[in-house]
């Protein structure tokens, strides 16, 4: 079973507006479209069995809309598994994110970079209890495709989340911090956090890290907490399937980060259907 631990798509009314923004932004294209229908038809051809939809509120007045969204989208497809989104802003954390885990909702995303938070400062506190132990927390984590003057989710201070809340079931996307994997390999290989491949394995223009280099931060993290992320649209899924399934380590340890990993942390079903 492959699943994409790490994919973005918005409603059809607005996703071409909001894919060309990030376009712009961060110099990037897309490989496809940033719907429902897109997503599944990439999935069909990269042979991916399930993605997990994150979403970000940039403002505390989006949370509500996108949760009924995602909860629509992932009661319609049962292969797209649907993350809520949170904003450190909202004025009720804690109701509307058992209103989540009442609807289903695995967890949420928080990006600090358009949200604005650091995730070790006291005011997050309280999404992190309200999740408690059972709802996952993908934070974006690390530098951006362009760098940025201060990068806010930073190795070090995942750690000082881990060392408050260690039961906390955190994924720490870009293998732990995009451009920080000196300071991942200091502050989080080996704890208790889940590291995704979003946007990480080097392709032209993105070359940021070797291939073996991420090996070795998966191999000494443990293959077991390394979960297969494309960042979709912005890559290729069929293609990112293909550099993980080309990786120079063992068949159960590809199968564990290409799937098996994700099935446990999110709890889907090995049945999923495209």
């Amino acid at each position: 079973m492959i699943i994409d631990a790490h994919a973005h798509i918005f409603p059809d009314r607005i996703a071409q507006k909001a894919v060309a923004g990030l376009e712009q932004q961060y110099g990037v294209s897309a490989f496809g479209a940033a719907t429902v229908t897109g997503i599944r038809s990439s999935m069909d051809a990269g042979n991916v069995d399930a993605s997990v939809m994150l979403s970000v509120a940039t403002s505390p007045n989006q949370v509500e809309t996108i949760n009924n969204w995602v909860l629509e989208v992932s009661r319609s497809n049962p292969n797209l598994i649907g993350l809520g989104a949170m904003h450190p802003d909202h004025p009720d954390i804690e109701t509307e994110i058992q209103r989540m885990r009442d609807m289903g909702l695995r967890g949420l995303k928080l990006h600090s970079e358009f949200q604005h938070f650091l995730p070790d400062e006291e005011r997050m506190f309280g999404i992190y209890e309200a999740l408690g132990d059972d709802m996952v927390l993908v934070f974006h984590a690390g530098d951006e495709v362009i760098p940025v003057k201060e990068i806010h989710t930073t190795p070090i201070r995942l750690s000082r989340v881990l060392d408050s809340f260690p039961d906390l079931k955190i994924v720490a996307a870009h293998l732990g911090g995009h451009r920080c994997w000196d300071d991942v390999e200091c502050h989080l290989l080996g704890r208790n956090i889940y590291l995704d491949t979003a946007y990480v394995y080097p392709v032209p223009g993105h070359e940021h890290i070797t291939v073996e280099r991420m090996v070795e931060i998966m191999e000494a993290h443990g293959f077991d907490r390394v979960l297969f992320g494309t960042d979709y649209p912005f890559r290729d899924q069929g293609r990112e399937v293909q550099y993980m399934q080309g990786l120079d380590i063992g068949e159960e340890h590809k199968e564990m980060i290409l799937g098996a990993n994700a099935a446990r942390l999110f709890d889907i079903d090995s049945d999923k259907g495209k």
